[in-house]
């Protein structure tokens, strides 16, 4: 959203410029329209620079969440082969923890993509429409801090069906993750506060 913002303003000082050149305006207009489009594309860009720098703490946090689904994975793995962990528990802590690595992994490719996409740099460079689309939807969810429902669902599962293969190290980690839960919840607030 914000890109598209970004674009759209320096158009509109683009089209200010032609219309200038053509002599259509005065300098005295010209001059105080430049000033207010080149505030706003400054205080849009900061925007931009704010919010690409959020999403890549959150890249971060979700490959350390990945780092601690594929050990938590192995854990399971390991115990269900010593006999610790009969197959019906097995299974379902599997299932809950691949849904939790799937989204995780989807997150971060959306959150990636997102980061390596075109930045507007000049009102005459065009994005293609779905690109676009792909960025200014991630863009505008991460903006008002929402998590997708399959998300939310993984996150339950895991939090329900861990307990029954926590070794101790493992009960610290699971208490880690659900801290990292509740200060991204705060954190998701705190960006949604400054938009």
């Amino acid at each position: 959203m914000i890109n598209k913002e970004l674009e759209v303003t320096q158009k509109k000082k683009k089209a200010l410029d032609d219309i200038f050149v053509e002599k259509k305006i005065s300098q005295s207009t010209y001059d105080y329209l430049k000033s207010e489009l080149d505030r706003a594309i400054s205080e849009l860009e900061n925007n931009l620079t704010k919010l690409k720098e959020k999403m890549t703490t959150r890249a971060q946090e979700l490959e350390s969440q990945l780092s601690s689904l594929e050990l938590l994975l192995a854990s399971l793995e390991i115990h269900h082969a010593a006999g610790d962990v009969d197959d019906e528990t097995y299974e379902k802590e599997n299932k809950a923890i691949l849904l939790g690595l799937e989204a995780t992994k989807r997150e971060l490719n959306d959150i990636r993509d997102a980061l390596q996409g075109p930045i507007v740099k000049a009102a005459e460079e065009t994005k293609p429409v779905e690109a676009e689309k792909s960025s200014t939807e991630q863009e505008e969810a991460f903006e008002r801090g929402e998590s997708s429902a399959e998300e939310q669902k993984v996150s339950t599962e895991l939090s329900e069906h861990t307990s029954a293969v926590s070794t101790p190290e493992e009960s610290k980690m699971d208490a880690e993750t659900r801290a990292y839960d509740a200060n991204e919840s705060s954190w998701e607030t705190e960006s949604q506060a400054e938009y």
